[in-house]
């Protein structure tokens, strides 16, 4: 089974520019991606596998994943590893979602840290910000939507494409990971603009189904904590694929391990393998 990446059915000459840029996140050969992200310690600081960020960078972009998504921060220290035609694409994270684990004095908030304009400036491919359904405060999710809304607006008029992390983490949703909440925040990514949409898997089949055919734009998955068994990531990552997903942007699940290199190669492989069926 081999995908491919495809806007609509109209002429090619019609691909926008940042539809264009979308397009070299996935490999033509299998029509799939696979992001490495590693931004978590955007939040939660120096955390183990990632004491040395630049080093842990080292070995995810010697893996030769499709993309690796980075903090501006850690972009700016580790752009010389990026400077080369063989190497991952640079998606940057532009907001700095405070949910979770992660709230201020209790409180849920969500805040840009750059712009679409600066992170192209920096060098990035594509940018990554959050559409978190669930706030304690109903009013910080529309401003988090407005932002999203705004932020498509600006990556359209550059041509840069927007990767929206469609998720269930507000307090009000409980921790639960309910395939038509998630499916429900991923169409409101989808509408609000974004080019491509990161979502939660529950692990059934029949959700991820649901979930890619109720969105417009390619889905990629996220990895969650780290799973510590090669084999239920690979089930885990086959079963997303099988059944609708264009990728995965998987974090801890990539680099939170003793190998890193070896991992994010092993996943590699599992994706275009998959997609060269």
């Amino acid at each position: 089974m081999t995908a491919t990446f495809s806007t609509t059915a109209v002429s090619k000459a019609t691909v926008s520019a940042s539809g264009m840029r979308a397009g070299r996140l996935f490999r033509r050969d299998t029509g799939l991606s696979c992001m490495v992200a590693f931004d978590r310690t955007l939040l939660a600081g120096p955390v183990e596998h990632a004491i040395d960020a630049r080093r842990t960078c080292e070995a995810i972009v010697s893996s030769r994943p499709d993309a690796v998504l980075l903090s501006p921060g850690v972009l700016k220290s580790c752009r010389d590893l990026f400077a080369d035609s063989r190497s991952p694409r640079i998606v940057l994270r532009i907001d700095y979602p405070m949910v979770g684990d992660f709230t201020l004095a209790g409180e849920e908030h969500h805040r840009m840290i750059a712009t679409p304009a600066q992170a192209q400036a920096m060098g990035a491919d594509a940018v990554v910000m959050c559409l978190i359904s669930g706030y304690d405060d109903p009013r910080r999710e529309a401003d988090n939507l407005e932002a999203v809304a705004e932020a498509a607006h600006q990556c359209e008029v550059i041509g840069l494409p927007l990767i929206v992390e469609a998720v269930v983490w507000g307090s009000r949703e409980g921790g639960r990971l309910d395939a038509e909440r998630i499916a429900r925040v991923a169409r409101i990514g989808a509408e609000l603009g974004a080019d491509l949409i990161k979502a939660q898997f529950t692990g059934s089949p029949e959700d991820m189904q649901a979930l890619a055919q109720s969105c417009p734009v390619p889905v990629l998955v996220l990895g969650g904590a780290a799973m510590n068994d090669d084999a239920a990531l690979a089930r885990f990552t086959r079963d997303a694929l099988d059944n609708g997903a264009r990728g995965v942007i998987f974090g801890r699940n990539a680099w939170q391990r003793e190998s890193v290199t070896q991992g994010i190669e092993r996943l590699v492989g599992i994706v275009h393998k998959y997609g060269s069926k």
